[in-house]
C-alpha cells in the first residue's frame, strides 16, 4: 500500500563519529549566536524594528533575535501568498513532488546543524531531536506517497456521461505552529500546505523561532518559488487574529493551548467582508493523557512506560502520560517502581546541550505555571519524589509524583504540560476507564494488562484519538500510528495521513454529457 515508503532512521550518538559531527554542529552554532531573523515575504527578508530574544532554557543564554511581523506586514504576506498562489495553483504534481523530495534530501543532509540548533532553543537532548527531525522526513516522505494517490479523485460510475470527481487546492493558509516541536511541526503544516498546492503564512513560537528559521532557510533551497511559503514571526497579540480573520485565508493550521485554538476555531466561523468561503480549521490542543495500570499488569514494565511518557522532554508533549490510574492491589508496587524510574531519571538531568535525558521546561512562563501546579498537587495529594524546582540556572523541574490524588482534584483535569504525574488509586477497571475518559481531552492513552477482557473493553470504550497497549502513550510512528485526538484535544485531523491531506484540498466533482 505504501510502496516506496521506509521509516527514517534516528541517529545513533553512541558512534563516536556521529558524536563528532554533532559537537562540529554546536560549533557553528556558537558561531553564529546573536544573528537576527528576519521576516521573508515574497523571497524579500524584512528586518522590523520590533524584535524579541530567543533563549536557551539550560542556561537563560541569548541565543538570537527574531524580527516582529505587524499587521501590516501580516497583510502583505498573506496577499504575496494570495498572487503566489495563482501560479503555484497550476503547478504540476511531478513539480511538487520533486520539491519535496529535494527537501527531504537536504533537511538529511543538514540534520545534525538542525538538531543542534533544536537542542539549544528548546532544551531537547541530541535523540529528541533527532527524533523529531526523523519525524519530518517521515511526514514528507508519506506526504509525497499520498498526494499522488489522492491526485487519481474518487472513483465514480460511469455512464453516458464521463464522471470524475478530483481534489483541488484551496488557496491560502495560516499556520500556527508550537514551541515543543520547532522544526517538525512547523514544517509539517507549511509542507501538507504546499503539496496539496496551496500557498500559506506561517508563524512560528516566540520561543523558537531560529530552529523554524534555519528550517526555512534549507527549504528556501529545494525549488519551491518565493511567495508560495512565508515567514512570519510575531506576537500573537500584534497578528494573531489578523491570521484568522483575514478574508483571504482559506484554512488555519495550528497547534497548541485549547484557549488559542478554541478562539481560533471560533473566530474563523465568522464570514468576514469579502470572504466569499467558509474557513477550515485543524487544530491539536493538547490533552490529559491516562495510562490505567490493572491488577494483572506487568507492574514494572507499566513504570517505565508511565515514567518515559510523563517525563522525558519534561512532559512538554501533547501526548504526555500526566495521570497514572492503578488498581489498588497493585497501587504499592507501582508507585515504588515508578520512584525507581524517576530517580533514574533524575540522575540525569541537566543541559540538552550536554544531552542529559532530562533537560528544562521551555520558559520562565512555563517553570511558573508548572511550579504552581506541584504545590496544588502538594495539597491535593502527597508529593512522593521530586516536587523541586529551580530557574537559578536554567529552568529545570524535577520530575514529579503525587500520589493519593482522587478524579475530582485538579491536577487529575487540568493540562499542566510538565513532568508531573498524578497517581490515582482505583478499585475496578470500570472505574478506571471512567476517570480516564471523564476529561475535556481526549488525545492518547494507554493501558497495561493481561486480561482480555479489560483490553477489549478499553478498545471500545477508552475514548482517545492515540490508544495503546501495554506500551508508553507518547511517541507515534508516521504511518504505524496516525495521530490526533477527539473531544477538546482537537480536530482528530491524523498527521502523515491522506487524510491530513484532505483538510486542505476541496472535492470537484466534474461531469460531461456523451450523447449527441
Amino acid at each position: 500500500m505504501y510502496k516506496g515508503f521506509v521509516n527514517a532512521v534516528e541517529v545513533d550518538f553512541s558512534i563516536p563519529e556521529n558524536r563528532e559531527k554533532m559537537l562540529a554542529a554546536f560549533k557553528q552554532v556558537d558561531e553564529e549566536k546573536g544573528f537576527t531573523c528576519p521576516l521573508i515575504i515574497g523571497g524579500e527578508r524584512i528586518y522590523t524594528e520590533k524584535k524579541f530574544e530567543s533563549l536557551n532554557p539550560s542556561t537563560k543564554e541569548v541565543l538570537g533575535y527574531s524580527s516582529s511581523a505587524s499587521a501590516e506586514q501580516c497583510d502583505q504576506a498573506i496577499r504575496t501568498a494570495h498572487e503566489a498562489f495563482q501560479t503555484w495553483k497550476k503547478t504540476s504534481l511531478d513539480e511538487r513532488v520533486r520539491c519535496m523530495r529535494k527537501l527531504a534530501t537536504l533537511l538529511d543532509e543538514n540534520r545534525f546543524y538542525l538538531d543542534a540548533w533544536n537542542v539549544e532553543e528548546s532544551g531537547k537532548n541530541w535523540g529528541e531531536a533527532d527524533g523529531e527531525l526523523c519525524e519530518l522526513l517521515d511526514f514528507i516522505n508519506s506526504y509525497c506517497v499520498h498526494i499522488q494517490e489522492l491526485d487519481k479523485g474518487i472513483p465514480c460510475i460511469q455512464t453516458s456521461e464521463y464522471n470524475k470527481c478530483v481534489y483541488i487546492p484551496m488557496g491560502v493558509g495560516a499556520t500556527v505552529s508550537p514551541w515543543n516541536f520547532p522544526v517538525g511541526l512547523f514544517a509539517n503544516m507549511l509542507i501538507a500546505a504546499a503539496i496539496t498546492g496551496n500557498t500559506s503564512v506561517n508563524k512560528p513560537a516566540s520561543n523558537t523561532p531560529i530552529s523554524a528559521f534555519k528550517f526555512f532557510e534549507i527549504m528556501e533551497k529545494c525549488g519551491i518559488p518565493a511567495g508560495v511559503i512565508n515567514f512570519l514571526p510575531g506576537a500573537g497579540s500584534d497578528i494573531g487574529d489578523l491570521l484568522v480573520d483575514h478574508p483571504l485565508i482559506r484554512f488555519i493550521n495550528f497547534t497548541g493551548s485549547k484557549e488559542v485554538g478554541c478562539r481560533i476555531y471560533e473566530r474563523a466561523a465568522k464570514v468576514n467582508p469579502g470572504q466569499k468561503w467558509l474557513k477550515r480549521v485543524v487544530a491539536e490542543m493538547g490533552g490529559k493523557n491516562a495510562i490505567i495500570i490493572d491488577s494483572s499488569a506487568n507492574v514494572k514494565k507499566a513504570a517505565q512506560g508511565v515514567a518515559s511518557s510523563a517525563f522525558t522532554f519534561q512532559g512538554q508533549k501533547c501526548s504526555a502520560c500526566s495521570r497514572a490510574i492503578v488498581m489498588r492491589d497493585v497501587h504499592d508496587e507501582f508507585v515504588a517502581a515508578l520512584i525507581e524510574e524517576a530517580k533514574a531519571l533524575k540522575a540525569n538531568q541537566g543541559a540538552g546541550r550536554d544531552d542529559k535525558t532530562i533537560g528544562p521546561v521551555s520558559s520562565k512562563e512555563a517553570f511558573d505555571k508548572i511550579a504552581k501546579y506541584i504545590e496544588i498537587g502538594r495539597g491535593e495529594g502527597e508529593v512522593v519524589f521530586g516536587g523541586t524546582y529551580s530557574d537559578e540556572v536554567g529552568y529545570f523541574v524535577d520530575p514529579t509524583i503525587i500520589d493519593g490524588i482522587s478524579r475530582t482534584d485538579r491536577i487529575a483535569n487540568e493540562e499542566i504540560f510538565g513532568p508531573v504525574v498524578a497517581v490515582i488509586p482505583v478499585d475496578s477497571f470500570d472505574e478506571a476507564l471512567d476517570i480516564a475518559n471523564q476529561t475535556e481531552y481526549g488525545l492518547t492513552g494507554s493501558v497495561y494488562s493481561e486480561t482480555r477482557e479489560n483490553v477489549i473493553k478499553a478498545k471500545a470504550e477508552f475514548n482517545v484519538g492515540n490508544l495503546y497497549f501495554n506500551r508508553k502513550c507518547t511517541a507515534a510512528v508516521v504511518l504505524q500510528h496516525p495521530f490526533g485526538g477527539f473531544n477538546l484535544s482537537g480536530t482528530d485531523h491524523k498527521t502523515g495521513t491522506p487524510n491530513y491531506l484532505t483538510n486542505f484540498m476541496y472535492l470537484k466533482s466534474i461531469s460531461e454529457d456523451l450523447t449527441k
